[in-house]
């Protein structure tokens, strides 16, 4: 193994930097966790090697579930319940929302309605969701799924599956020669 592979597995998916900076790294994204937590739910789980940058607002109505090795890129919104597995990255101005205003009343205004919140969004573990991603749920995707930048997902996308579009849909196997 060369140094190169052996600092990028080191260093996961972030840039490497000279030790004082890599300390201030650190402590800022403990600090950006602790305030999501702060002002997340109540219910709010996560394994180790988490990561929210600027502008993070999570808003969850119950719970967040996260694995470890997870990475959250600048103005991640989140505004559902979600359980999200191990390594994955999550780009940035990727919102998670839910489909919680009825509209089907004629006798009440989108406006009056009440908000439901039971929508939750599941990610699996090794998954990449591209830039400015919308994912509306309740939604599934898949272990190894690669979500496309600024596809909208409506759905459940299977796993080791690449998804892009409006709406997001497979395009293509993430690993070809494997047999299943």
């Amino acid at each position: 193994m060369t140094t190169e592979q052996q600092t990028t597995e080191q260093q996961g998916p972030f840039r490497s930097y000279p030790w004082p900076l890599e300390r201030l790294r650190d402590a800022l994204r403990c600090i950006r966790l602790k305030r999501v937590k702060i002002r997340g739910p109540a219910q709010f789980s996560h394994g180790s090697s988490i990561s929210f940058a600027k502008g993070a607002d999570v808003r969850s109505p119950h719970s967040v579930e996260l694995g470890h090795h997870i990475s959250f890129g600048k103005n991640f919104t989140c505004e559902v319940d979600v359980r999200v597995g191990s390594h994955v990255l999550v780009s940035s101005n990727v919102s998670f929302v839910g489909r919680d205003h009825p509209f089907d009343d004629p006798a009440v205004t989108v406006y009056e309605a009440a908000r439901l919140d039971d929508t939750v969004i599941e990610i699996g573990s090794d998954v990449l969701i591209g830039f400015g991603t919308i994912v509306v749920g309740p939604a599934k995707i898949g272990d190894g799924c690669i979500v496309g930048a600024g596809s909208v997902v409506v759905g459940d996308l299977p796993p080791s599956t690449i998804c892009v579009g409006v709406p997001a849909k497979p395009v293509r196997q993430r690993y070809p020669d494997i047999m299943r």
